[in-house]
């Protein structure tokens, strides 16, 4: 049995740091009178205006989803995203926690069922640590940390040509990730970043990777506004369960430095 859900709705409202995107930490750095050898902490809040495509599986029940940037609020139930930086000297150590619940309804494939109503609960934490191996302009880091999933989904099939049928599953996994980030100030108080991970390694996930590129502006010693392009993937299928999805979107935020 294959079901196809078609909707219309996602946005990420994030309260994040540079673990998901390398924008907060890299911002910051731009000021040269920056003290390097006490323990310095950055918060970033930004708005991540994605979109989710992929394949989400319990058993033989599969729905295709495809949920564009629109109607966000008819379907966010909660979504809560804190990340935490210390820094001192070419060291930095990361931290941040995820977690979104969704509610949506949509038609299903076929003639079997009716309209499809989708429960999903997203978790994520996230520990890693980077090493700053050039220092100056550009900068560059190399990271490795883990990042532990909780996913929990449930699909009332209301009644068609067969009974109301119900079906859900749990699931936690945690994934190895390496990966760097870039920045390199281009002009007086402007600079771009670059960052890219990987992980996964078959070990939990077959798979997991995301790639981002932006820029920013420096606007005072201790604040900074950055935007750019954030693509997330995530390959996991194990336990008769599978989540294949790929994220991507436009990113807005402000760095703060205390």
């Amino acid at each position: 049995m294959t079901l196809r859900f078609i909707s219309t709705a996602t946005l990420c409202l994030i309260l994040l740091g540079h673990p998901s995107t390398g924008l907060a930490e890299e911002a910051i750095r731009l000021e040269p009178n920056a003290p390097q050898s006490s323990w310095e902490y950055s918060l970033s809040p930004y708005l991540w205006a994605c979109e989710l495509e992929g394949d989400i599986g319990i058993g033989n029940a599969v729905a295709g989803v495809d949920l564009p940037f629109e109607d966000i609020l008819d379907y966010l139930d909660v979504a809560t995203f804190i990340n935490l930086e210390a820094r001192r000297d070419r060291w930095a150590f990361m931290f941040d926690v995820l977690w979104v619940q969704l509610e949506t309804s949509a038609p299903t494939q076929g003639i079997l069922f009716g309209d499809a109503l989708l429960e999903v609960e997203l978790g994520r934490t996230s520990s890693q640590i980077s090493y700053r191996i050039l220092e100056g302009s550009p900068s560059l880091d190399v990271l490795a940390g883990i990042s532990t999933f909780h996913f929990s989904s449930s699909m009332e099939l209301q009644p068609g040509r067969l009974p109301e049928t119900n079906v859900s599953t749990s699931e936690d996994w945690w994934d190895p990730v390496i990966g760097f980030h870039l920045s390199y100030p281009f002009h007086e108080r402007w600079f771009v970043l670059l960052r890219s991970e990987v992980g996964g390694f078959g070990i939990s996930s077959h798979l997991t990777w995301q790639s981002m590129a932006g820029f920013g502006y420096q606007m005072t010693e201790y604040t900074s506004a950055f935007m750019g392009y954030r693509h997330l993937m995530i390959d996991y299928n194990r336990n008769n369960f599978l989540y294949e999805t790929d994220i991507s979107g436009l990113f807005i935020g402000l760095n703060m430095q205390f």
